[in-house]
């Protein structure tokens, strides 16, 4: 019987790959023997490539994204030497970026083109039938998946495409409009609710909902968190929302969900629309810094706030103008990231114009743009580092309450920085007693006391 391998390469031991257990699906009803393994780029080199290897597959399919595709550039030549009969098909977001160690890099939706591999044989790799729609694509996972998937991060759709246009974003064209269920349809709710409760059954630490604005429509979302909230549940639930799509509706809902149930990212990038603007993103901070507010007061949601910098016409004064806006929301975690400028996106073309520098390797981060320079960028990974280490922990709240209420949130971050290097501490692997020490200096500096 000829053998499929389906191989996740990822960032931590602690994901999972929802491309793979698509593909799965899709030939489960056929004569394969499938197999699947995961792996971590963290993971001895030899270790991943016998891993491979002594699965003697003849079709090697790898997942590539912008986090692992270094990696497979560097085990893929010896997989195709210690197997040079296999078939190897490559598929994801970096796949077109491997093609020369592949039989076959599937762009796009691959479930349709995968299916019609295997009825083939895989004697004609290039068959391209119509993609399927995703309430058509098969769900993904089984109860005995729970054995490998337990405590992991589980990702699941509910559906694709995104309404927004934003440069950076790989759904800068993507222009459909697919949802898996139809909220008005009693019987779609019914296999919601059961996919919903599978996915729970596998008790992973968290379900991670990989839609794009997932509130892009309010009413299949509200739905969705209804579901959540009619009974117990024994994990954490994701969302990619817009705050600004929110409403008091909304508000009213969430504020009866329990702690720990749900978590929303929210990607505000910049409280300065008209830089959001500048990459194709409609923005409305004063909307979005109500509804925040509102999640915060009202709600026992976690909340994780997104800030990009390296964004067109941004200056560090406008970073620092954004941390100090958003700050004042209270979020339970910022994360300020550093713009990526992905192929295949809109950003590459705005990029080229205004003659910024950027990294020709994933993650493809910016090295200098017409407003920022190397140098100022680097100060800012500081600032990142800074509010992963004392407002994402959640250890010192309290204090940054008390701080917030006559200073900026930009001026207690310079603190920090000057007051690690005053004491000698990197910005990273610091325990929580130095960190604690540090922290103390600081809010003492400002005159006020730490307890």
């Amino acid at each position: 019987m000829t053998r499929i391998a389906l191989f996740a390469i990822n960032t931590s031991w602690y994901q999972s790959n929802l491309a793979l257990y698509y593909l799965r699906e899709m030939v489960r009803d056929q004569s394969y023997e499938i197999s699947m393994r995961s792996f971590s780029i963290s993971d001895l080199y030899m270790d991943v490539l016998k891993g491979i290897y002594n699965t003697q597959a003849d079709v090697l399919c790898f997942s590539a994204y912008i986090w692992n595709r270094v990696y497979l550039e560097n085990i893929l030549p010896d997989v195709r030497a210690l197997m040079p009969k296999a078939i190897i098909i490559i598929g994801g977001p970096e796949a077109g970026h491997l093609s020369q160690y592949a039989d076959k890099a599937v762009i796009g939706a691959g479930e349709a083109r995968f299916e019609a591999m295997a009825l083939g044989s895989f004697t004609n790799l290039n068959l391209e039938p119509e993609p399927l729609h995703l309430k058509d694509v098969p769900f993904a996972y089984h109860p005995e998946d729970k054995q490998v998937l337990s405590g992991k991060i589980l990702y699941y759709e509910t559906s694709r495409g995104c309404p927004f246009s934003c440069a950076y974003c790989l759904s800068a064209t993507d222009d459909r409009d697919e949802l898996r269920f139809d909220y008005r349809s009693e019987q779609d709710l019914g296999k919601l609710y059961r996919e919903l409760d599978a996915l729970e059954a596998l008790q992973p630490r968290t379900v991670k909902f990989v839609d794009r604005s997932f509130n892009a429509h309010p009413n299949y979302a509200r739905e969705m968190w209804k579901m959540l909230m009619s009974k117990p549940r024994s994990c954490e639930w994701h969302f990619e929302i817009y705050p600004e799509l929110m409403s008091e509706t909304d508000i009213e809902l969430l504020a009866e969900a329990p702690p720990a149930l749900m978590r929303l990212e929210t990607g505000i990038q910049s409280c300065d629309d008209a830089i959001n603007l500048a990459v194709g993103r409609n923005s409305n901070w004063s909307k979005a810094k109500t509804m925040l507010k509102l999640l915060k007061e009202r709600t026992r949601v976690v909340v994780h706030a997104d800030l990009l910098y390296g964004l067109p016409d941004q200056d560090l004064q406008s970073v620092f103008d954004s941390i100090d806006e958003l700050s004042t929301c209270f979020p339970e975690e910022i994360q300020l990231g550093m713009l990526k400028i992905l192929p295949d996106t809109p950003m590459v073309e705005i990029a080229q114009k205004r003659g910024w520098l950027w990294a020709e390797n994933p993650p493809y981060e910016v090295l200098q743009t017409d407003t920022l320079s190397f140098a100022e960028l680097r100060l800012l990974d500081s600032y990142a580092r800074v509010l992963n280490l004392y407002w994402n922990k959640g250890e010192f709240m309290p204090q940054w309450e008390k701080l917030l209420k006559k200073h900026k949130a930009s001026d207690v971050i310079r603190a920090t920085i000057q007051q690690h290097e005053k004491d000698g501490f990197a910005l990273h692997s610091i325990s929580k007693h130095n960190r604690s020490k540090v922290f103390e200096s600081v809010v003492n500096s400002f005159g006020l006391s730490f307890s």
